[in-house]
């Protein structure tokens, strides 16, 4: 039985406090709640975290994660039915601008330019991120150190926590992590934090913990779940807001930036020739 199945044949059973949630998710029919937090869903209903997950499990889920992954892999069916002739490249493509555009809106001036002068004020610039996530940190990798800014992009859980060890006030470290909650990721940063480094946070939520952790946060807005995890939209909105910081970092650095590009275009272009 599906979820809002589930929730209907059980809603006159349901206490008031219980009926505004089963409101809100048989209401949802663009299934938003399932790139909700738990925390964020609490204040969306101005209703305490308990509630949600005594909710839940009424519903016979173990808690509000399960009942997403429910409805995520429902949401998921309905769009792997589509024929290949329904696909519409319009659609995929308009999708692909308004989250780029949504991200866009979400992020200040302000926060740019924060996260841009504890990058200049650093020595050391370590970007980590896990799946997807750290794939964006060695494009970002590859980005700075082309106007030589000493980086270095670590995707492996097991690397990042050594490398936090080691860290100090003269690094930064820029989170990647579209749900803020991989955690893995925020012990490593917690141990970078700890040892006095700033850091940066690229993620979908700002009430996350790894959100919480940071110095400063700069948003995407790419909805993604526990089924599409990974998707090229979440991809494309961290490295809109990566190339972001590229731009503005080169602008305030313009001339050490420019003699690194031209060296390492001489020296690529060297490389090349000797083929």
């Amino acid at each position: 039985m599906k979820t809002r199945e589930l929730i209907e044949e059980k809603y006159l059973t349901l206490t008031k406090t219980e009926k505004s949630i089963a409101n809100f998710i048989l209401q949802d029919q663009t299934y938003s709640i399932i790139n909700m937090t738990l925390l964020e869903l609490s204040k969306r209903l101005q209703l305490g975290e308990a509630s949600i997950i005594r909710f839940c499990r009424k519903m016979g889920f173990r808690g509000f994660q399960d009942l997403k992954l429910s409805m995520a892999i429902e949401n998921a069916q309905e769009e792997d039915t589509k024929e290949a002739g329904e696909i519409d490249n319009n659609e995929i493509m308009e999708n692909m601008v308004r989250v780029i555009q949504n991200t866009n809106t979400g992020i200040d001036r302000e926060g740019i330019q924060q996260a841009i002068e504890l990058m200049d004020d650093s020595e050391n610039v370590l970007f980590y991120g896990v799946g997807s996530s750290g794939f964006t940190a060695e494009i970002a990798e590859t980005r700075l150190l082309r106007v030589g800014k000493r980086c270095k992009a670590i995707k492996e859980s097991h690397l990042q926590t050594i490398q936090s060890a080691i860290m100090g006030a003269q690094d930064v470290v820029i989170g990647i992590s579209i749900s803020g909650t991989t955690n893995d990721l925020y012990q490593a940063l917690k141990i970078a934090k700890n040892n006095g480094s700033k850091m940066i946070a690229i993620t979908n939520h700002k009430n996350s913990p790894i959100a919480e952790l940071a110095d400063c946060v700069l948003l995407t807005n790419a909805p993604e779940n526990p089924v599409t995890g990974g998707t090229f939209t979440s991809v494309v909105a961290q490295l809109y807001v990566l190339d972001l910081l590229f731009t503005y970092y080169t602008a305030k650095n313009w001339q050490k930036a420019y003699s690194y590009r031209e060296k390492v275009a001489i020296s690529i272009n060297e490389k090349l020739d000797e083929k």
